[in-house]
């Protein structure tokens, strides 16, 4: 089975998140503090706490704390879903940003997406205790969502009938049926350029987060469409 480039990492890891924490409750409090389940949050309520705007500045760090712990963990699993939360709780902002990005550079949204999150985590793989999480997290997703290639603009037009039609030729003098709107044959691919598209692949980035066997399974688009149902309206990009 091959992966579209049009396929959602969003919403892939919308997917991933609902599934891995259904039921559970998550523990704000730093390692060895005393606590009691009461004072645990819900997915939805850490997600809340952990926006910019959140009104409990104290909950708020004290939710990144706990995922950049999560994130840190010498356990696999925990590292996973400590990475995971990370990235679910940014995403309604760098949804609307990686759309902006696509728009001003006529960049695939799905390459900046997926840089988006190889930036996210990049970061997130280096920050310390003590460090703002959720603002360096942001800033370096955003700044890698930048540095996408910008298309040219000679390859783009909203306007096909304003490029001068261009007819090809075969070595045995034939004509297409047809003429070309301005389209180039690409007889070769560059290797920079092959290799920035396999760094950006949704792909690639599926596979790097531990995710692309569970998306490419049958009951990924069921789970897809449970976490849509759930999930709370986007929040404004920042």
């Amino acid at each position: 089975m091959s992966l579209l480039c049009s396929v959602d990492v969003f919403k892939a890891i919308d997917s991933q998140v609902s599934r891995l924490f259904r039921g559970q409750l998550i523990c704000p409090h730093a390692r060895g503090e005393i606590c009691s389940a009461s004072e645990h949050l819900t997915l939805s309520e850490a997600k809340e706490a952990a926006a910019r705007h959140a009104d409990d500045t104290a909950l708020r760090d004290a939710v990144w704390r706990c995922v950049e712990r999560y994130a840190h963990s010498d356990s696999p699993d925990m590292a996973h879903r400590g990475q995971l939360l990370a990235l679910w709780f940014v995403i309604p902002y760098l949804r609307k940003s990686a759309a902006k990005v696509s728009r001003t550079l006529y960049a695939d949204v799905a390459d900046v997406r997926s840089a988006m999150i190889y930036g996210a985590l990049c970061e997130l793989a280096v920050v310390q205790d003590g460090d703002d999480v959720r603002e360096r997290v942001m800033r370096a997703a955003n700044a890698a969502g930048w540095k996408v290639e910008r298309v040219s603009l000679l390859e783009h037009t909203t306007d096909p009938h304003t490029l001068g039609d261009h007819r090809w030729q075969q070595d045995e003098g034939h004509s297409f049926a047809r003429d070309e709107s301005g389209v180039q044959a690409v007889g070769k691919v560059d290797p920079s350029l092959w290799q920035r598209i396999r760094g950006e692949s949704l792909g690639a980035t599926l596979y790097g987060m531990g995710l692309l066997n569970e998306f490419l399974s049958p009951a990924w688009e069921q789970e897809t469409s449970e976490a849509e149902s759930d999930a709370p309206k986007e929040e404004d990009s920042e």
